[in-house]
């Protein structure tokens, strides 16, 4: 789908930042960790959409599953 070299990840950590507190908020008041991270996947695949690249999730997803399950953490 793109050139992952061509990202800078430090660049996404101010807005990473802002959905962890946004999303922490549902755990702070009882809400499963795991429901809160299905529904955090859950708007990331709404932002494929967004951008109409949908389609890709699949792969994308089996080369972060590769990616995590031989090399540990992925960023």
């Amino acid at each position: 789908m793109l050139d992952e070299s061509s990202l800078h990840f430090s660049d996404f950590v101010e807005v990473c930042d802002a959905f962890v507190k946004g999303y922490s908020k549902f755990e702070r008041t009882g809400v499963p960790g795991p429901a809160v991270a299905l529904a955090m996947l859950g708007a990331s695949l709404n932002m494929f959409d967004m951008f109409g690249i949908r389609d890709g999730v699949p792969e994308l997803l089996r080369g972060l599953a590769d990616k995590i399950e031989n090399e540990g953490p992925v960023h």
